[in-house]
């Protein structure tokens, strides 16, 4: 079992509160000066759900067909193959198929790196956002098959049913406080995943996990979020 007691103890302290400042980028840049294979890939798959955004930001909602991206190396060429068919695709069937190929691989590197923290973590975010897109498909009262959307573990594993946090989510009258207990509840779901101070692969990766959720909220701009919600629940 690997033992990353050094590299954790190095790593900047995750911030008491959502909205702290955190740097992702300088731990992202102490996690590659380990030189350690599996941790370098850790990153690279983590840091491609940016790209992901990114990519459908530019591509898709301001037009811009010539934006550049450049995939990790590291990546395998059936994930690359999903991503690069964004030009024969809707965005909506992209981002559902480029979103199922990066669970599906993070699910695969789990078992690679010797960490089931990614492996369950990768399951109940998936099972959270496949339930959301029922939900808003119930709500619009479109046709769907739920066996087609459902990846295979969520037609017979209860473990990650994740359709109580919507329930709860859509009864929050304020979009920001839903958004938030949410991310709550993916906090306290990586927390029970690893034990602390076991400097384990499994602690390692849960530390990367938050680390993301707490960037993001450490990134907003208050005023910025504030005017989009307006625009948004104007329409």
């Amino acid at each position: 079992m690997a033992n990353f007691e050094y590299l954790l103890t190095l790593l900047p302290s995750l911030p008491a509160n959502l909205g702290d400042k955190v740097s992702i980028d300088e731990a992202y840049r102490l996690l590659k000066t380990e030189n350690n294979a599996k941790v370098d890939y850790l990153v690279d798959i983590l840091s491609v759900e940016d790209l992901i955004k990114d990519f459908a930001l530019q591509y898709y909602v301001l037009g811009n067909k010539s934006y550049e991206f450049e995939l990790p190396e590291s990546l395998p060429d059936n994930f690359k193959e999903v991503f690069n068919t964004f030009a024969e695709k809707s965005e909506a069937n992209w981002t559902t198929d480029i979103y199922a190929s990066w669970f599906d691989l993070l699910i695969d590197t789990s078992r690679n790196v010797g960490s089931s923290t990614l492996a369950k973590w990768a399951k109940w975010e998936y099972s959270l956002r496949i339930n959301f897109m029922i939900d808003r498909l119930k709500k619009a009262d479109l046709e769907y098959d739920e066996n087609e959307l459902k990846p295979e573990f969520m037609l017979y594993d209860c473990e990650y049913d994740t359709y109580s946090l919507i329930e709860s989510y859509r009864k929050c009258s304020e979009p920001m406080k839903a958004e938030r207990a949410l991310d709550d509840s993916r906090l306290e779901f990586i927390r029970s995943l690893a034990t602390n101070y076991s400097f384990s692969t499994d602690e390692l990766v849960a530390y990367m996990l938050e680390l993301r959720i707490y960037e993001r909220y450490a990134r907003l701009d208050p005023e910025k979020g504030r005017k989009i919600l307006q625009e948004v629940t104007a329409l």
